[in-house]
């Protein structure tokens, strides 16, 4: 069909790197039980609408990764997708859908969902016609600036109101007692198998915690994905020895294109921003021995959004891409990648009110020190979908929780 962008090419060889390791896993439950005959023809219609899913990725040599059709008889190339359905106890279907970095980003994922739901759904027309295959973004028209999506602009915010689960916490507006963070890892899956999500865990905050920490933050000019993440940098640099952390954040691209109209929603149009971030080892308070958290944040956030703005297309042939994906991989630091998605709401449309438990997880590195966090929205509530390489996960896992739900950070 055509050759991958840089882009595509480079998460294709990472891919490929991690022996298929490095897609995306998003699981979601729907109201009501469906038999396989209705699941099998929702599928059917879903393909049809979306030809991106009939792709397979081919490696001719010389040419490089060129996307190919899938034919009837062997599969001709690896298959980018894969989707598990089952019931749940309490009269559900219950989702998981594997997608291949190549076709898919952080960004689209609710975007590939939606088609699917309305199929099952029997929406009208939701079979009518195809969307377009995302074009090759190395043959458009880029253009510089847009939001970084790390640094919340203007003025601090005068409140500082803290927030925490501790002792004294009494109910808020609209909600019972304390939440906390809810921990969900891995999935029954068929015949009693159980295997983790992307090899992580998904952090969740109901929807009053949610807003609490994003006006925690916006008060003190941080996002919530640029201070978690400076709080797993400090842990990486504690776990490795090291004082600086690369940290790799994800940004859409699909506005920064002068043809933006000819970009389907669908697909991987993403650029990511590497930056060296100095780290800290502060305590859960915030100050240690690496000083203030929040001002390494808003520091971190300063460098990224200026990488950011330099950033650009590399356009570079495809073995160049190889070599580079090796010699990164084989650089031994440790390395942070941040998806900040979004709120989902909007591309689940109508079907919002009948989905639950909406998570995706970015399945990590191969290093033992590689780590992912994509952050998503649903329904005012925040999902952190966490995977970390290597013995101390659960030191990644419980200082993540800790920042999210901090005791008191004044």
């Amino acid at each position: 069909m055509r050759r991958l962008s840089d882009t595509e090419a480079t998460f294709a060889y990472s891919h490929a790197l991690m022996r298929g390791r490095g897609g995306i896993t998003t699981s979601f439950t729907v109201d009501g039980v469906f038999s396989p005959q209705r699941v099998d023809a929702a599928v059917e219609s879903w393909l049809r609408r979306l030809p991106l899913l009939s792709l397979r990725i081919e490696d001719t040599g010389d040419g490089g990764l060129w996307f190919r059709r899938g034919e009837p008889g062997p599969p001709a190339g690896e298959r980018l997708w894969g989707l598990r359905v089952g019931r749940t106890a309490q009269g559900a279907t219950r989702f998981s859908l594997s997608l291949h970095p190549a076709i898919c980003d952080g960004h689209s994922v609710g975007r590939l969902v939606r088609p699917l739901l309305d199929a099952l759904s029997g929406v009208p027309g939701a079979c009518a016609g195809e969307e377009e295959l995302p074009p090759d973004t190395d043959e458009l028209t880029y253009e510089s600036g847009g939001v970084c999506g790390v640094c919340v602009p203007g003025p601090a915010r005068r409140a500082v109101t803290s927030y925490g689960g501790g002792a004294g916490a009494g109910p808020g507006p609209g909600r019972g007692r304390w939440a906390g963070v809810v921990r969900e890892a891995g999935e029954v899956r068929e015949a009693g198998e159980v295997r983790e999500a992307g090899e992580g865990v998904t952090l969740a905050l109901g929807p009053y915690e949610s807003r609490r920490l994003r006006d925690w933050c916006g008060a003190r000019r941080l996002t919530v994905s640029g201070f978690l993440a400076t709080v797993l940098a400090d842990a990486f640099a504690r776990e490795s020895g090291r004082r600086e952390v690369t940290v790799a954040r994800a940004v859409s691209l699909r506005r920064r294109y002068a043809e933006r109209a000819l970009i389907s929603e669908p697909g991987c149009v993403l650029g990511v921003v590497r930056a060296r971030l100095r780290a800290g080892g502060a305590g859960r308070d915030g100050v240690g021995a690496g000083g203030d958290v929040v001002g390494r944040a808003r520091g971190h956030a300063e460098v990224l959004c200026s990488a950011g703005r330099e950033w650009r297309p590399e356009r570079r042939a495809h073995h160049a891409i190889r070599r580079a994906v090796e010699r990164d991989a084989a650089g031994g630091g440790p390395e942070l990648r941040v998806t900040d998605a979004g709120s989902v709401d909007t591309a689940l449309g109508p079907h919002a009110g009948r989905v639950t438990g909406f998570r995706t997880v970015v399945a990590r590195g191969d290093g033992a020190l590689d780590g992912a966090l994509h952050l998503s929205s649903f329904k005012g509530a925040l999902t952190v979908g966490l995977a970390v390489g290597g013995p101390w996960a659960a030191v990644a896992e419980r200082e993540l929780s800790d920042a999210m739900l901090p005791l008191d950070r004044r």
